[in-house]
């Protein structure tokens, strides 16, 4: 059993991608930009956006800020409450609280929007610290994971495990040492899966379960 589990936010707690995808489109109309091809949940949810912005989209930095100014006037106000948990996450957070298992949260979503999402969908009871990036900032997900295992101290070796969704969380556990939980019901894709492959693979909430209980 794992002692110490660190959970990514979008995908593997709670099923954002609504007010995501619709808060990055309202930033490109605003921009006059095109959303063809740009709005696949595969490629805007999961990693800092700043990062899709100037990699993916291959926008200059100044063009990449002001499509994230953009992004954020909507989604700090209405984009990050189109959303959910996933069904069965906050009883298994609840059991797992029980059974003396610390749940964390650390998510490339800035902390402030990570932090209101929590406490807005019944998860922040049960997570004893919430780490991400500050808005606009281009921390990995292992810099967000160090600021949580820094926290849990020496104590964490051989006892903390990642869940998330992404190769992201996949990359970001192998840089901090951690074993990694890939869940399925995510925005991950096959193709991730085989290219960054996971220590262990979790279909359902249910399976994530076992897994950390087990």
């Amino acid at each position: 059993m794992y002692t110490y589990v660190l959970f990514d936010l979008d995908g593997t707690l709670t099923d954002s991608q609504e007010g995501i995808v619709r808060s990055v489109a309202y930033g490109l109309e605003k921009m006059g930009e095109s959303t063809d091809g740009r709005l696949d949940r595969h490629i805007i949810v999961g990693p800092p956006l700043m990062r899709t912005f100037l990699d993916v989209y291959g926008f200059s930095e100044a063009k990449a800020r002001q499509l994230y100014a953009y992004f954020q006037e909507r989604y700090s106000t209405i984009g990050k409450f189109e959303n959910r948990a996933f069904d069965g996450i906050v009883p298994m957070l609840k059991r797992l609280q029980e059974r003396g298992i610390h749940s964390f949260v650390a998510t490339s979503k800035p902390q402030v929007h990570a932090q209101a999402i929590c406490e807005k969908f019944g998860i922040a009871p049960y997570v004893e610290k919430i780490a991400g990036p500050a808005v606009g900032s281009l921390d990995t997900k292992a810099d967000v994971m160090r600021r949580i295992l820094d926290y849990i101290g020496p104590q964490a070796a051989g006892h903390a495990v990642m869940a998330g969704d992404r190769k992201f969380d996949v990359i970001g556990a192998r840089e901090t040492g951690i074993p990694v939980i890939l869940v399925g019901y995510g925005y991950g894709s096959e193709q991730e899966r085989r290219d960054v492959p996971p220590d262990f693979f979790a279909s359902t909430v249910s399976e994530l379960e076992q897994l950390i209980i087990q």
